[in-house]
């Protein structure tokens, strides 16, 4: 397939609207876009055309916006580097084929421009973000919406989530197109106008309250770099790190130890190198979360884990795994697949879906771990019990790429989405305290050894989107591509 001018410039828009996300922030770049992907969709022929540009889009989208996954197949799982190039590509392609889906609908259905611009496209483009954060488990990154936190349309969160913030973008797009391409500047600026005030009104709501007194709570940032984390040499030196951080915030209410800050299984390090540390952990009474691998040895089961060594039978199981590097889906047709990855412990079980919060500090925390955090439905299953949440991760496979930015702004996201602040501990950065509003009450610069020692303050009540999650917006999408739909329908009819 030999790309034409206007496959070239989907590829272009694609690349550019990762400048939308963090850490570039320029929101704006993402509408222009999208508007220009929706008039190259307005102006394809046939589906088939529509399909090629969708293809291309999604190419430039997340052949820029996940690069980052090389880095960890290549340099920390060891793959050779025409295998690292090829999966690393296949899984580009595979994103991008959502997007191509969507543009073969939406250049098969399309009809009067305003009803395509206004209801087909931005419906089609959020019903396949939609899918491909469920398809095979789901991979929710990049969802356009969450390029726009912290614009007026961040109003819509809380209600919607952040398809809302897809939906509000992409009408906007459309509404674009519609203004210079067939002048219905009416009809356009009123859209706009009422989407954009009505985000930025919705803003002022307040679905949450506070609950109790803050928590003091100190989260800590090991630095341990990805290629030595799991080195023999390695463990007691990393252990001595985290002990001496946890020793000098003992007053603190919660102490956070980021994703398996410990390198080795709990059932082990319980009887030997951290025996006495978590024997004083039960006697002092404190709450001390530390991530490490519970099972194993003696067990045909192990899992990625959060454990409060103050009360080891509080803890948290894993739950959704990253697929091909903590399980490999589909086992007996991709098993061969394991031997190409040196990944430490890459067959993890999977904890309960339905884990309730545990109490730190005081007050009920909703634990999850790294790629969770992506995945808003599931954390409001944790609610309303929890008060405030707390993640971890090891963003250090991703080191001084793209990645730990743009996970800290889905971070961002979900703490405006469920009306939760959500405290964060990772290995490498970002380390931070984010707030119900989505901004960051406080952080500590990445790729340095430290400790946030901030407060984090325990709300209750729910949002509407914790409480109804996708529903609205799958009902929102139905009837819009109902109307739009029917109104082709009714214009052969005529």
């Amino acid at each position: 397939m030999r790309p034409g001018r206007e496959h070239l410039a989907a590829l272009v828009l694609g690349g550019l609207a990762v400048m939308a996300f963090a850490p570039f922030g320029y929101s704006p770049v993402m509408l222009g876009s999208l508007a220009g992907l929706f008039a190259l969709w307005m102006k394809a022929a046939t589906p088939y055309d529509g399909a090629k540009l969708g293809l291309w889009y999604g190419l430039g989208l997340f052949g820029v916006g996940v690069s980052w996954l090389f880095s960890s197949i290549y340099l920390f799982a060891e793959v050779l580097l025409p295998l690292a190039v090829l999966l690393t590509f296949g899984w580009i392609v595979y994103l991008a084929l959502f997007v191509s889906a969507a543009g073969w609908m939406s250049v098969k259905f399309k009809s009067r421009p305003a009803l395509t611009l206004l209801g087909l496209f931005p419906a089609l483009w959020v019903l396949f973000e939609l899918l491909r954060g469920m398809v095979f488990g789901g991979y929710p990154f990049l969802l356009v919406g969450v390029s726009h936190l912290h614009t007026w349309l961040d109003g819509y969160a809380p209600i919607l989530g952040v398809w809302g913030l897809s939906w509000a973008l992409a009408l906007s797009a459309g509404a674009l197109v519609l203004l210079f391409t067939k002048r219905t500047w009416i009809l356009s600026s009123l859209v706009l106008a009422v989407l954009w005030t009505s985000g930025g009104m919705l803003q002022k709501v307040e679905w949450v309250e506070v609950s109790g007194k803050p928590i003091d709570i100190a989260l800590l940032q090991g630095n341990v770099p990805q290629e030595r984390k799991w080195l023999s040499d390695e463990f007691f030196p990393t252990l001595e790190r985290y002990i001496g951080m946890t020793k000098m915030n003992l007053d603190a209410d919660v102490i956070v130890w980021p994703e398996t800050a410990v390198p080795a299984y709990f059932d082990v390090v319980h009887r030997g190198a951290l025996r006495s540390f978590i024997a004083d952990a039960k006697l002092l009474q404190k709450d001390i979360l530390v991530g490490v691998i519970a099972g194993g040895r003696n067990s045909e089961n192990y899992y990625n884990a959060l454990i409060n060594v103050g009360k080891v039978e509080d803890r948290y199981y894993k739950h959704h795994l990253v697929p091909f590097s903590e399980y490999f889906p589909f086992d007996s047709a991709f098993r061969f697949l394991s031997g190409l990855f040196e990944i430490p412990y890459a067959t993890f079980s999977a904890g309960s879906a339905d884990q309730q919060p545990i109490e730190l500090g005081g007050h009920k925390a909703g634990l999850s771990i790294c790629f969770e955090m992506a995945f808003g439905e599931e954390l409001a299953r944790q609610l309303p019990q929890a008060e405030y949440l707390v993640t971890v991760s090891n963003d250090a496979w991703f080191a001084h790429t793209l990645e730990p930015a743009q996970q800290l702004q889905d971070v961002q996201m979900r703490a405006l989405e469920l009306g939760r602040e959500i405290a964060r501990a990772t290995n490498t950065g970002y380390t931070a305290v984010v707030g119900v509003d989505g901004r960051i009450k406080a952080e500590i610069e990445p790729y340095q050894e430290g400790v946030l020692r901030t407060e984090v303050q325990p709300y209750q009540g729910l949002t509407p989107y914790a409480q109804w999650q996708r529903l609205p917006i799958v009902l929102l999408i139905g009837l819009v591509l109902l109307f739009s739909l029917s109104g082709r329908l009714f214009k052969r009819k005529g």
